[in-house]
């Protein structure tokens, strides 16, 4: 049974979550437009998680504990970043859920025939081949994101027209979180299958 507040007839426990969400979320810097799409909800839903209104479901009640419990460390992400950009092979970094661009090296710039200027912070979705749709459909099964998987290979029919060149015969996804608890995915391309998979 929850503690109500008098003053607020809100459980103490949604209180405190609410009140320790705010303050993580504003110490990260995350809006919480930005913290919604993250998570796939609205922006409204995460105003009443932090008001103690409502209750996020378990599933995201834990992936907020998970960001909200990881350590920050800001130098590791930019060295991640400046890795990824300065890479010699095709290798981009995207939000896991969101698909969202982060960054690209100069190689994988050159395979899509484009400036990544125009596609940070824009959903990549939209250029996905069957292959990549279906890998894609994979991970939930294979736990993904519950942590259980953090990585898979898989073969990718190659593309030279619109919506965008893709050459990447393998794929290679990896999964890992920065500072600010998101979820990111290092995608790598490959013209034969990597020796050590």
């Amino acid at each position: 049974m929850h503690a109500i507040n008098k003053q607020t007839s809100i459980p103490d426990d949604m209180a405190r979550f609410g009140l320790a969400l705010r303050q993580w979320r504003r110490t990260a810097e995350i809006k919480q437009q930005r913290l919604a799409d993250i998570l796939g909800v609205t922006q409204a839903t995460v105003s009443r998680w932090e008001k103690g209104v409502q209750h996020p479901a378990p599933f995201q009640h834990q992936l907020l504990q998970d960001m909200m419990t990881r350590n920050r460390n800001i130098r590791l992400d930019h060295a991640v970043k400046r890795l990824v950009m300065q890479s010699c092979q095709r290798v981009h970094l995207i939000e896991d859920r969101s698909h969202r661009l982060l960054c690209s090296s100069q190689p994988r710039q050159k395979e899509w025939q484009r400036n990544d200027q125009d596609l940070l912070g824009q959903s990549l979705w939209r250029f996905a081949t069957a292959e990549i749709a279906a890998a894609e459909k994979s991970l939930h099964p294979m736990g993904w994101h519950d942590d259980q998987a953090d990585h898979v290979l898989f073969a990718n029919s190659t593309r030279e027209g619109a919506p965008m060149r893709i050459i990447d015969q393998y794929i290679l996804w990896e999964r890992f979180y920065l500072a600010d608890g998101r979820a990111v995915r290092l995608t790598t391309g490959f013209d034969h299958r990597p020796p050590d998979y």
